[in-house]
This record gives structure tokens, sequence and C-alpha cells, in this order.
């Protein structure tokens, strides 16, 4: 045995082996994949492409929302459109579970459930910390 061994490693049962982007939380520890992972083109800016990511798993930012920020003119058109990215593949957060990373459909609906209102655009909607706490995903 190893001396930095706790005595009772064998009743351990999650060990957390490198923190190098401790950021990873709730999508991203599930999956080992960034929820979005934006990148820049040659018409759009990597914010812009983020935006559109955002808008493709989530739906529609409401417009008054969308036009409310300090830079919303960089990114959005007076109907709160986004201005350089056109065509988006709407992929909701079920989808992507179920078709992407082959989850059961079950598994799919109960994570999408606790997950979505954390992702809320508006963010008096937004679900709060001990919402997200008393969730039955994490009971389960």
């Amino acid at each position: 045995m190893s001396p930095l061994e706790p005595l009772n490693a064998d009743k351990i049962r999650v060990k957390i082996a490198d923190l190098g982007n401790a950021c990873w939380v709730a999508f991203e520890l599930a999956t080992g994949d960034y929820l979005f992972e934006p990148h820049c083109g040659e018409d759009y800016t990597r914010d812009e492409d983020h935006i559109a990511h955002m808008i493709e798993l989530l739906g529609n930012i409401p417009a008054h929302f969308a036009l409310s920020g300090r830079y919303s003119r960089e990114f959005f058109n007076r109907r709160g459109d986004l201005r350089h990215i056109k065509k988006l593949k709407l992929w909701t957060l079920y989808e992507v579970l179920v078709e992407k990373y082959e989850w059961s459909f079950e598994l799919a609906a109960q994570f999408t459930q606790f997950l979505l209102p954390m992702l809320e655009f508006v963010p008096e909607r937004r679900a709060c910390a001990s919402d997200c706490l008393n969730h039955p995903w994490l009971c389960s």
C-alpha cells in the first residue's frame, strides 16, 4: 500500500484524477465534452458562434433580452436575429444526448430536465442553486 493511499480506499466510489480543467460541471462531467465549443469563422467571431450554439441547443433568445446588452448590436439585428450566422441547426439537448452520446431515453430525459433550467437565457427564469441541489436527478 502506498503511504498516500487512504486506509479505506476500497470504499471510495469516485476519485478525481485530474483538475486540469477545473470548471467542468454538469454536461462536461457527464459526457466528457464541452457543451459549447465555439470557433471563429471568416464572417463571424468566436463570441457570435458561441451565441449561435446556444440558440441551436436552447431555442431563440427572447428579442428584448438579446437587444438589451451593451454589445448586442455587434451580434444581433434589430429583430434579434444573429447578424452574420444565418443557418442554424436546431438540436435539442435531449436529442444530443440520445443521438450523439447514445444515452437511454429515460436518462437523457432526466438529465435534460436537470440541466435546462440552469441554461435559461433570462436570469430571472434561471434555476437557482437550491433548486438544482434538490432535483431528483441528483438524488437518483
